[in-house]
């Protein structure tokens, strides 16, 4: 048997639920299809040199050589090609659906893109070492693009699209779909995780252990631009990181009979969570009436524990009961929530005064003021305007801002699985600057 590389715990909720009606998205809830770019290289293995500058970390990618995986080249499988290469490698796989077609890959300082159109890898009833499609066990830099990863699933009821055990790894244009697990991380403190314009949904056993996306206690994960909805009676995001970083999602559940996500956010282990400038929405079929969940399994872990959210638009949909923003735990710290600039749903229930350390610019509104894409309508964009807290980032400790931390929104999702730059600095709370 394959031994779960941490524990999974199972959020408990605490309260329940009041009510409201959904207005459905305009782009509904299937699947997006990305496309990724076609590099022009040709079949076969190729010696190649090349410099990629990862967008948002300033860090360089150099690889010396590229290998392709071709139906009629040299490498037919992506586990041949994952043998074969060495660090130092660009691995292009070429448009198709792979079909049980798992592998580890362990080299550093490569990227893995597919090329020519949709990359399917469905694992269609097989795993590498009982874990997943793909296991990412390197000790450097390893950036995946533009796959989708599907129906992975094994004995321990885990399964993932990639189980990521060691490295600095980027995900970039990916979509994890009907997974056990979205991707799920190891517990190896060195490790950060970046998600980039990526589609989680439809992942879970249905025991509220599995979610779109686990990390575990691993130094920081940054997710970025990405779409995460329908997790099968768990997390659409769950995190247990020293410091995780939300900004610019989608994080909605949206509300049909598939929608049954547990918490929409889940930080069970505490440490720093920067969540800016997302959506979140919690359907009507939540199994938990509470939104965000923080420190909920204990707060000891990490020697700081802290949350903000920032310009967040957060919506319920849930149909009985009280329905908090945040989950009533006895483990949240005192003065440890930092809520600002945030648009709330006014049929969710306010933090409790003990956990804030600061509640100002937060603003309250129905979702009939906004659209499917939860944009305020022109009254209640003017109604807000010039209603938002200043100088927000004065409540971030100087090592956080250091490292280019900030509360004030730079950016915005924009539907399906991208962000756009603001063109001016923020007016209203929520996370969408613009009106109807």
């Amino acid at each position: 048997m394959n031994i779960s590389i941490f524990n999974h715990s199972k959020s408990i909720c605490f309260s329940t639920l009041l009510s409201a009606v959904l207005i459905l998205s305009a782009c509904g809830t299937e699947p997006i299809i990305r496309s990724p770019e076609e590099p022009g290289t040709e079949p076969g293995t190729k010696t190649e040199t090349g410099t990629e500058t990862e967008t948002g970390t300033g860090t360089e990618i150099s690889y010396t050589h590229t290998l392709r995986v071709n139906r009629n080249g040299t490498y037919k499988t992506i586990a041949a090609v994952a043998a074969a290469a060495k660090d130092s490698t660009l691995i292009e796989i070429e448009a198709g659906t792979y079909s049980g077609d798992v592998a580890q890959w362990t080299q550093n300082e490569i990227h893995i893109r597919a090329v020519g159109g949709e990359v399917i890898l469905d694992a269609a009833g097989k795993s590498f070492g009982g874990k997943g499609i793909w296991e990412i066990a390197s000790k450097g830099r390893v950036k995946v693009e533009g796959f989708t990863f599907q129906n992975s699933t094994v004995p321990d009821r885990n399964g993932a699209g990639i189980r990521f055990a060691s490295g600095d790894l980027t995900v970039v244009n990916c979509r994890f779909l009907h997974n056990e697990m979205g991707i799920l991380t190891g517990n190896l403190p060195e490790t950060t995780l970046t998600v980039r314009n990526c589609e989680f949904a439809y992942s879970g056993y249905g025991d509220g252990y599995s979610h779109n996306l686990y990390v575990g206690t691993i130094d920081k994960v940054i997710v970025t631009g990405s779409y995460f909805h329908h997790a099968k009676d768990g997390q659409l995001l769950k995190s247990r990181a020293r410091l995780s970083i939300v900004r610019y999602n989608r994080v909605t559940d949206e509300n049909d009979a598939e929608s049954e996500a547990s918490y929409e956010l889940d930080f069970p282990s505490g440490g720093i969570a920067v969540v800016v400038g997302n959506v979140i929405q919690q359907s009507v079929n939540s199994p938990n009436t509470a939104i965000v969940a923080f420190t909920e399994e204990y707060n000891n872990k990490w020697p700081v524990n802290a949350l903000y959210l920032s310009h967040n638009t957060v919506l319920n949909y849930r149909t009985s009961g009280t329905n908090p923003l945040i989950s009533p735990s006895s483990n949240i710290p005192a003065s440890s929530i930092v809520l600002v600039n945030n648009l709330i749903e006014s049929n969710i229930g306010m933090p409790q005064a003990g956990w804030l350390r600061t509640n100002t610019g937060n603003e309250r509104f129905g979702k009939a003021n906004v659209n499917g894409s939860f944009v305020p309508s022109s009254a209640l964009y003017n109604s807000l305007l010039n209603k938002i807290a200043k100088n927000i980032d004065d409540l971030l400790p100087a090592n956080l801002k250091q490292q280019g931390i900030s509360l004030i929104p730079a950016e915005e999702y924009v539907h399906p699985l991208k962000t756009e730059k603001l063109t001016a600095a923020p007016k209203i709370p929520g996370a969408m600057q613009k009106s109807q």
